[in-house]
């Protein structure tokens, strides 16, 4: 065999075991839950086989085998992947005799840590082409994973992900988030044939990385309230079946925020499982919105404005733990509004005409405007479609509250959550000012063309003030 290892870094020694605090035994429904949507859904999913056990490390290379395509497999990894997972996972390749060839993600210069972009997409779907690699294999989470996904897509090649942190929901997604002009967009791709999740590397990732996926699946409620309400409003697609799954995830989160800073093996397991089947629900609905609404918008702002202004920034899913109590606190006040407060045709005739508020966005997002004005302007409602959207809204309002109050939660009860996970809570614990926040609160619903809770208050007239008040509560 020709040997395709570039790199040849010792891997650190494991550290001492967890001590495991006692659970009841899941029902054997809750052990195989992941496989039963799998299977339940395999005439639709790309994703074949996901393996989530201790020490799965050591044993997949049968179910990679299994899945991807004879001949070079690329794996992609950082150096902390490399530590975490990488080195093991190559000594087996090369044990076995299976090809490989080796791609470092370095920290671009203009970032203080690795960021999916475009030129690094077409970095690895070169390295691909020019290796006449069959298939790649992602070692890391968010970046690496994107990166592989978009690059393997692109070239039509299966993918598999070796999953080194419990950090986000991108696993078995269908989409890839990219930052492209220096704003935050997201594509679809294919999904990867084969996750791994070993628990045990999984627990070994830094307490902020789980803290990270946690609050990332805390967002489900309010994302799939924006789901639902832009469905009822807008005639938007929505799928039962994919809210359904978004659902069973968050059973399996159940006292698992306080097993975290322990690195409890069975709260990981939970926290894994509903991170896989919120990427599976995203597949089944064609579509990130079961997971993604104006709390991820709010995120996205943040990472945008970072990249371009070289603010501070934080991990996605600690991002959007914050975005999620604003928008949480939004829909409160949502559902305490009378609609027969709301006159209809000063709305409208409040609206201010495109052209004005192009000019608005310019002043507002600077050397972004360019990327941004062309999510925005399809967003932006005439005044015959603001009319019939309050309208609607009005006319059904008590549908409306209904099934948004559903999924939702108190603001209180997901604060508490997150604490218990040592989650950031507040803008301050992410790095990002008062006025950055206000901004952030007031103006991300322009940079996506999706029908959120921050559009409908920006459309009542109402995100100012309750934004501000949003914001004295999570400065």
């Amino acid at each position: 065999m020709t040997n395709t290892r570039e790199y040849r870094i010792v891997e650190s020694s494991a550290g001492p075991a967890v001590e495991q605090k006692p659970h009841v035994p899941p029902t054997s429904m809750e052990n195989n839950i992941v496989q039963h949507y799998l299977d339940q859904y395999a005439d639709r999913l790309e994703t074949r086989a996901i393996q989530i056990e201790r020490g799965a490390i050591e044993s997949c290379y049968e179910t990679l085998e299994r899945h991807l395509d004879e001949g070079p497999w690329l794996v992609a990894f950082d150096d902390r992947t490399w530590e975490a997972a990488g080195s093991a996972l190559t000594d087996m390749f090369e044990r076995v005799g299976q090809p490989w060839v080796g791609i470092r993600i370095e920290t671009q210069p203009e970032y203080d840590h690795p960021v999916c972009t475009d030129e690094l997409v077409e970095a690895c779907q070169q390295r691909m082409g020019e290796e006449g690699c069959t298939a790649g294999v992602a070692v890391g989470s968010g970046t690496i994973n994107d990166t592989v996904k978009m690059a393997a897509h692109r070239r039509g090649r299966p993918m598999g992900v070796v999953g080194t942190a419990p950090s986000m929901n991108g696993y078995t997604s269908g989409i890839a988030s990219i930052l492209s002009d220096g704003v935050k967009t997201t594509h679809p791709c294919t999904a990867p044939r084969v996750v791994i999740a070993d628990l045990d590397r999984m627990a070994e990732a830094p307490e902020r990385m789980m803290a990270s996926g946690l609050a990332d699946l805390m967002s489900k409620p309010v994302s799939n309230s924006d789901w639902a309400m832009s469905a009822r409003l807008n005639d938007t697609p929505h799928s039962d079946e994919a809210q359904a799954i978004i659902e069973r995830a968050a059973d399996s989160l159940e006292g698992v925020a306080s097993g975290l800073p322990d690195r409890d093996r069975s709260a990981i397991r939970g926290l894994v499982e509903a991170l896989m089947l919120s990427g599976i629900a995203m597949s089944v609905a064609g579509t990130s919105s079961p997971a993604s609404g104006g709390e991820h918008l709010i995120s996205h702002y943040i990472d945008m404005t970072a990249h371009a202004f070289d603010q501070p920034d934080d991990l996605h899913g600690c991002q959007v733990g914050v975005g999620t109590l604003c928008a949480s606190y939004l829909y409160r006040r949502l559902h305490d509004f009378d609609p027969s407060d709301l006159d209809i045709e000063a709305r409208v005739e409040a609206l201010p005409t495109w052209e004005d508020y192009e000019s608005t966005l310019r002043e507002r997002f600077d050397t972004l405007f360019g990327a941004v004005v062309e999510h925005a302007e399809p967003a932006y409602p005439t005044p015959d479609q603001l009319h019939s959207r309050l309208q609607r809204l009005v006319d059904q309002w008590g549908v409306v509250i209904d099934e948004t109050e559903e999924t939702l939660r108190t603001p209180a009860s997901l604060e508490t959550e997150l604490r218990a996970a040592n989650a950031p809570v507040r803008f301050s614990d992410i790095g990002v000012d008062a006025e950055r926040a206000r901004r952030a609160i007031l103006h991300a619903k322009d940079i996506r063309n999706r029908y959120t809770i921050l559009h409908l208050c920006w459309e009542l007239g109402t995100l100012e003030t309750w934004g501000e008040e949003a914001l004295d509560r999570y400065a």
